[in-house]
């Protein structure tokens, strides 16, 4: 297990008793996608026979750079693997075997980031399945801890969220409505905290899925969050002081900046992936 195991949706070592004093500079690594197995999947069923070894080697270069540069925590945006979850309603063609190997290597690889460094890991849709579902998620947290939580990390707050039930609840609508609850509950003890002690906290928040990849005014799209539900979202999140947004998902580096009204602002910041690096198209969509 990743030592970043959030239970009750709290982190042990990262918790407001130990970190949610004053405020001191800190960095940390953000990644996403390793997605062990993408490579292979665009080749023909028949000729999928090279596995994951140059995912995997680019997985143990980044572990290797999160060692050399001792962050205060490093944090995996989702899509850990890249073969589906069979347990997703209406996925066939799942090959249990690679799926298992995928996860057992990706876990092995990525334990070997020092100990001393706190290590999340978020789900993607490639972990949960596009329609999750109770048992998918369930499977996840049994790995990797829980799906949604928050922490802090000397005096700023983040929150992780699962992104994929804002994607798609379809077989998921009362675990989507127990974040949805947590996270009304979150904003408004983060925005209680920096009103009644006169200092502005800063709010960080992690997913797989961006909000929007570019724009936050640009359409729906596979990379992206409904636009309606999007803007509701950003707006309670700017007034509650997030300041940045950090997910993976599009394969390449990406992101914008959200304002809303009152002129206070929000950074997206789309990460390019561990694995897989997708081209643009020239005149394809986003």
């Amino acid at each position: 297990r990743p030592r970043g195991f959030a239970r009750g949706r709290r982190l042990a070592g990262l918790g407001r008793e130990e970190h949610g004093g004053h405020l001191k500079p800190f960095f940390f690594v953000q990644m996403a996608d390793p997605q062990l197995g993408m490579e292979d999947s665009f080749r023909d069923r028949a000729q999928q026979q090279q596995g994951w070894g140059k995912e995997l080697e680019l997985l143990r270069l980044a572990v290797e750079e999160v060692n050399r540069l001792r962050p205060a925590f490093a944090i995996v945006c989702g899509d850990l693997i890249n073969e589906w979850p069979a347990e997703e309603s209406g996925r066939n063609g799942v090959d249990e075997g690679a799926r298992q190997g995928q996860d057992r290597d990706f876990k092995e690889a990525i334990q070997k980031v020092h100990a001393d460094i706190p290590l999340l890991c978020l789900c993607g849709n490639h972990d949960i399945g596009n329609r999750p579902n109770a048992i998918t998620i369930r499977n996840f947290v049994e790995s990797f801890g829980d799906d949604y939580f928050s922490f802090w990390c000397h005096g700023v707050k983040c929150l992780v969220v699962n992104s994929q039930l804002w994607k798609d609840d379809t077989d998921a609508k009362e675990l989507r409505q127990e974040m949805d609850r947590w996270l009304d509950a979150e904003l408004a003890e983060a925005a209680d905290g920096s009103a009644s002690s006169g200092v502005k906290r800063p709010l960080l928040v992690f997913s797989h899925i961006p909000p929007f990849v570019f724009d936050p005014d640009e359409k729906d799209e596979y990379f992206n969050l409904d636009l309606a539900f999007r803007g509701r979202l950003l707006q309670r999140l700017v007034a509650s002081g997030a300041t940045a947004w950090f997910c993976g998902h599009y394969h390449r580096n990406a992101g914008g900046l959200y304002r809303d009204k009152q002129g206070r602002t929000l950074e997206v910041v789309v990460t390019g992936a561990v694995g897989v690096q997708i081209k643009d198209k020239e005149g394809g969509e986003p």
